[in-house]
């Protein structure tokens, strides 16, 4: 191994990098990216899980101490589609790292790129060189792919596997779609953002709270709350298409059942009733009916718990909220179009809305097996292990 070529590659890599840590504003309550650092040692765990991998290292300071790293990457689903794979990283192996410190807790980072011996420097979402990729897969969305157009049992078909049709992801400006729906948690011009008491300006919707709403996101910490941070989906429409995982759906003659890439999470849809039942539990997912206007699948949905709409907005649901989705399969583009409109009037003053355009996955589902390494960073003081 070079090491004089891996801590120049470092220090290249840290120079380059310090005019770029304002950018990761979705990282900034987490960690601290006006600080830039630079670390290099060796990998003693490679941690490829969702909804973060992690790279733990040990590093040995200018007084000959060895310090445990952990530095926080992406998902492992993201890392997989970038040619990733639970055997990139092995004990033993060396390997330096750009990134920023986290704020709550020493010894761990956020990644922002990976410096390998040979010098090649890999960005955070960057793809993976070829002759470092092994066991990893792509996941792609299929083309040209021979689907009958209903099922024997008469429903449209909108059965199988799907992904993610580009980035998605809720817009900061509204835009139109048809029937009237917006941009997902998108508002009127004029109505005050929602979120940004910590890590910087605004970053969620702008949307109108009532004061119940208001509350709600006032007692809410991003840093502490996030639901992902407790393998939680927060709620139905942000899971859909979160960071491009695999979904799968099963039709049956009386129900539907959604299966998501993101959390595991399982939704039935009801086909064979008319009424929600009255002693419904309240849950992220609610109680489901769906019914067929034509080749459109409509979902009637009640019975929600209190949940979060948009995780880095803080704008939370009450569980007064209802909900009508519409699913559409586009047989000419391939495409599997959705769009909701959530009201909430206990919390929201108007409906938080949203689309999704997902594409037919040339890989099948593959469980999220959620595992969140954390830490302290993101546990409130009192409830700390190592304080």
């Amino acid at each position: 191994m070079n090491n004089q070529r891996l801590a120049s590659a470092v220090l290249a890599s840290a120079v380059f990098l310090a005019g770029t840590g304002q950018a990761h504003h979705s990282s900034a309550p987490h960690f601290d990216s006006t600080q830039e650092i630079s670390i290099e040692g060796i990998v003693t765990e490679w941690a490829f899980v969702n909804p973060h991998a992690y790279i733990y290292l040990d590093v040995t300071d200018e007084n000959g101490e060895v310090l445990n790293w952990r530095c926080e990457g992406s998902s492992s689903t993201s890392l997989g589609r970038n040619g990733y794979s639970e055997e990139t990283f092995i004990p033993g192996q060396q390997i330096g790292i750009v990134g920023s410190p986290a704020r709550r807790e020493d010894y761990h980072c956020t990644l922002t790129s990976l410096i390998f011996p040979d010098g090649t420097v890999v960005a955070r979402n960057g793809a993976l060189p070829e002759d470092k990729r092994i066991g990893a897969l792509p996941t792609v969305i299929a083309t040209d792919v021979a689907r009958e157009d209903y099922l024997q049992n008469g429903q449209p078909n909108i059965s199988g596997y799907w992904v993610r049709a580009g980035r998605g992801g809720p817009p900061s400006a509204r835009v139109g779609l048809p029937g009237g729906m917006g941009a997902p948690g998108a508002g009127p011009a004029g109505s005050r953002p929602a979120g940004g008491r910590r890590g910087g300006p605004p970053r969620g919707p702008q949307l109108a709270l009532t004061a119940a709403g208001q509350a709600a996101q006032d007692a809410y910490e991003q840093i502490y709350d996030d639901p992902s941070i407790h393998c939680d989906i927060g709620n139905v429409f942000f899971g859909w298409t979160h960071d491009g995982h695999v979904n799968e759906i099963r039709q049956y003659d009386d129900r539907i059942v959604m299966q998501y890439g993101y959390m595991d999470f399982v939704r039935t849809i009801h086909l064979s009733v008319d009424e929600h039942p009255e002693d419904i539990v309240p849950s992220r997912g609610g109680h489901s009916i769906g019914r067929w206007e034509g080749d459109t699948l409509v979902i009637d949905t009640v019975g929600f718990s209190e949940g979060v709409l948009h995780p880095l907005g803080g704008i939370l649901n009450s569980d007064q909220m209802t909900a009508t989705e519409r699913f559409t399969y586009d047989k000419d583009n391939q495409t599997l179009n959705s769009g909701y409109v959530a009201v909430d009037p206990l919390f929201l003053e108007e409906p938080y809305t949203g689309q999704a355009t997902m594409g037919i996955s040339a890989r099948p589902y593959e469980p999220y097996n959620c595992t969140e390494l954390s830490g302290d960073n993101n546990r409130r003081p009192e409830d700390r292990v190592s304080d």
